[in-house]
């Protein structure tokens, strides 16, 4: 439980524009899984923080992964860099590199962990301050219960919103 009220309080500040140096965005996404991961159906959301110069910042998030006999909430944490691609106007390439904290609330399908993320993606500018965003993340190893070792994958797509700064 103190997990998810950390990771809801970091998510809650990231949605806080406080200082005037600062990126702040928050976004929702749907998707698809598979690999170890297969069969469920991810919803998120996400917040994030950087500095207006630097093109790293940091992304969490929450997952809710519907799976049948089991849910799995899917927190996050990650470093997340995105930098323009030239010549083409408001589209960005986006990695990703972080931890996954896994929860289940019936251990018949995945075992309760945390592991590393990996992931690539595109966001591109609609308007002055919302994005359309598409990722695909790996989480190596979630410890499927009764299964070989494998990498779980997701496919993502949402949109983000970016606080306007003074």
């Amino acid at each position: 439980m103190k997990n998810r009220l950390a990771m809801a309080g970091v998510l809650a500040l990231c949605a806080c524009p406080v200082a005037s140096f600062a990126r702040v965005w928050v976004g929702g996404d749907v998707g698809l899984t598979g690999g170890a991961l297969a069969g469920t159906s991810p919803v998120g959301i996400y917040g994030g923080l950087s500095t207006r110069s630097f093109p790293v910042g940091l992304e969490v998030g929450y997952q809710f992964l519907s799976a049948n006999p089991s849910n799995i909430g899917l927190f996050t944490a990650s470093a997340l860099y995105r930098t323009p691609i030239p010549r083409v106007r408001g589209l960005h390439v986006l990695a990703r590199l972080g931890v996954a904290n896994i929860q289940s609330d019936n251990n018949a399908f995945i075992r309760n962990s945390t592991r590393p993320i990996l992931g690539v993606g595109v966001s591109y500018r609609v308007m002055q301050q919302l994005d359309l965003r598409a990722e695909y993340d790996v989480i190596i190893d979630p410890r499927v219960a009764g299964g070989p070792s494998q990498n779980g994958d997701e496919l993502l797509a949402g949109v983000t919103y970016q606080f306007a700064m003074s």
